[in-house]
Order: structure tokens, then sequence, then C-alpha cells
């Protein structure tokens, strides 16, 4: 009986597609960049995500990183091109964008590709001097709080310990 409800299990279990998680795509120099998008978003939240102090009193740098962050971790969990990085980092950087995502205070079920744009969008507005612009794109749909809020949210950055420990452990395995 054991042996026939193990193997139901298993047939279930084998029934169930995986789920994939939510990616963005970025067109060239989307992230301030001319190098590979993938290495380059690597490398960017890799770098932010160590310290807080890095992108504090910067929402332009932590605007990016955050980007950085959603683009990598759905970029690397899909692509086959990342296959050498281990299914455990992959699920880390799932965990550490979800932590990101929490600290800005993304609006549930946001796409991937809507946060990237708005976020990539508004860090070129701030750059720009375009406070107004940025304020717009930070806001609802895609955040729950208002745009001068999620400015300062980005300006403030709380060490994200899982968007530092898979950001790390991702670009070792690069």
């Amino acid at each position: 009986m054991k042996n026939i409800l193990l193997a139901a299990c298993i047939a279930l279990s084998a029934c169930v597609a995986p789920v994939v998680p939510d990616q963005a795509r970025l067109v060239p120099g989307q992230l301030g960049s001319n190098q590979d998008p993938d290495v380059s978003a690597m490398n960017m939240a890799q770098y932010a995500f160590a310290d807080p102090s890095r992108t504090y009193g910067r929402p332009i740098d932590a605007a990016r990183a955050a980007a950085s962050m959603e683009y990598v971790a759905g970029q690397f969990y899909t692509s086959p091109r990342w296959s050498n990085i281990s299914a455990l980092t992959k699920e880390q950087l799932l965990q550490g964008r979800a932590e990101v995502r929490a600290a800005l205070g993304v609006a549930p079920g946001t796409s991937s590709q809507a946060l990237v744009d708005r976020l990539t969008a508004a860090a070129d507005a701030m750059q720009a001097q375009d406070r107004a612009a940025a304020v717009g794109l930070l806001g609802a749909p895609v955040f729950m709080q208002p745009g001068e809020a999620v400015i300062a949210r980005l300006s403030n950055m709380p060490y994200l310990q899982m968007a530092n420990v898979s950001t790390m452990k991702a670009a070792g395995q690069l």
C-alpha cells in the first residue's frame, strides 16, 4: 500500500509544471552601460547590495541596482546561458529579488518588466534632474506608496541580506 501511495505521489508531482519566474528584458544601455547586460546587472547588484552605504543618498544608483536585481534573478533562473549557476543560488536570487521588492513597496503582482522599466526610467529622469518625472514613474500602479516615498526608500536602502548573499554567490559562479 505504501508503495502504491508513493508511486501515486511521484506520478502527480511529475504532472505539475514547474513554475518559471517572471523575467524582464533589457534594451541596450537601459542600465546606463553598453556592456553585456547580464554581467553589468550582476556587477551593479552585487556592488550595491554588499553595503548600504554604497547607495545611501544615491537614489539613482539604488534604482539601477534594484532594477539589476530584478532582471538578474529572472534571467539567471531561465536563461540556458547561466546553467552553470547552482540551483540554490538561483533560488536565493529570487529570494533577494523578493526582499528588494518588499523594501521598495512594490505592488503585488507587478510584472518584472514593468518594475525594471519604471526603475530605470526613474533613474534616467533623476539623472537628468527631472524629479517630477521620476516621482511620476515611481508611484502607482507599480509601487504602493507615492513616488516621493519611493525615492526616500531608494535614498536609504537597508541592508538586504539575501540580495547581498545571492548576488555575491552568483558573481562568484559567473
